[in-house]
């Protein structure tokens, strides 16, 4: 009995506190997620946009990294020091967030809930078909939980109807969904039910020849998706829509895969656009 009762002890010393949340991360990324927070609740401003950016500009020259979230067992994965387009955006986003709900209490492990609500299916990590793998699915849960509004259809915005197949018609390129293991083979059964799902959503862009007569109503610190003309994929990148004054041009801030690390993209919108045929044209969400 005895033995059993250390036993019992020592298991329960190993369980993370009540309220604790199940992630995985590292002392510097901590260290600077709780800096920015702080920086965050520091500033003057209310203004969600605004924080948007602060956020953003914290995050500057952090290298870009895809993959991150990769893992043999399917975890929250939090990391600031590298991250790629929609994590960045995501990040910041979880930052400004959690500081609206905390303020200066708000901690690393309320970060870790609130990026837990955003990347997993209804906050739940049930497996790697639990992570909200496209773009679409991910901006359909942030507005239905409050997170942000997407305008794309009343400034102008198209439908875009194509059906989302990219990860089922690539598996290879997807390390969980690759090979004959059961393993695989439910992912990929799951991933596609996910994909016939999506079918049935409804999303909307600007088209990029109708971007300039609605530019000035986008504001610095929208997030931008950007839909792109490669088939099966609903987006291929985003970004955080950014302006140095009023009356600049749009620009945006982002994690570069050119340049391999958070920056403030040197191009304007519209010329960056003009670089990259294959982007049909740009989602816009409005943090709440």
């Amino acid at each position: 009995m005895k033995r059993i009762l250390l036993l019992l002890t020592a298991l329960l010393l190993l369980l993370p506190p009540a309220g604790a949340q199940d992630y995985v991360s590292t002392a510097d990324d901590i260290a600077l997620g709780k800096l920015v927070l702080e920086r965050l609740a520091a500033a003057p401003q209310q203004d969600p946009g605004a924080q948007m950016i602060l956020a953003a500009k914290s995050l500057l020259n952090q290298p870009y990294e895809a993959g991150t979230q990769e893992g043999r067992e399917e975890r929250l994965r939090i990391y600031l020091t590298r991250t790629d387009c929609i994590l960045f955006a995501e990040t910041c986003l979880g930052l400004v967030r959690t500081v609206a709900r905390f303020g200066a209490q708000a901690t690393f492990e309320d970060l870790a809930a609130c990026l837990l609500q955003s990347r997993y299916r209804d906050g739940i990590v049930d497996g790697y078909a639990s992570r909200l793998h496209y773009t679409a699915e991910w901006i359909r849960q942030g507005e239905a939980n409050g997170l942000f509004d997407d305008l794309s259809d009343e400034l102008g915005g198209v439908r875009d109807a194509r059906p989302i197949r990219f990860m089922t018609q690539h598996p290879d390129s997807y390390a969980p969904l690759t090979g004959e293991s059961q393993y695989a083979k439910d992912n990929r059964r799951a991933i596609r039910a996910v994909e016939e799902r999506l079918d049935d959503t409804e999303r909307y862009y600007i088209p990029r020849d109708r971007l300039a007569d609605v530019e000035g109503r986008i504001r610095s610190g929208d997030i931008l998706c950007f839909a792109t003309s490669i088939e099966g994929l609903d987006y291929s990148h985003v970004v955080i829509a950014y302006r140095e004054k009023t009356g600049d041009s749009l620009g945006f801030i982002h994690a570069s895969t050119a340049a391999k690390k958070v920056i403030v993209e040197p191009r304007t919108l519209a010329a960056y656009l003009k670089a990259n045929p294959k982007i049909l044209g740009v989602s816009v969400l409005r943090v709440r």
